[in-house]
């Protein structure tokens, strides 16, 4: 986890609405990306 903050992001995060439909799985790429890197560049 990168951060604890995903209910500020999608506003279904952990409520009934909260479905797969819901995510920005291109974002979370993203994310996943700038994760590896900022740790390669360590």
């Amino acid at each position: 986890m990168v951060t604890d903050s995903a209910f500020y992001r999608n506003p279904h995060c952990h409520e009934s609405t909260d479905a797969i439909d819901t995510l920005n799985f291109d974002y979370m790429a993203e994310v996943v990306k700038g994760v590896y890197w900022a740790a390669v560049k360590l």
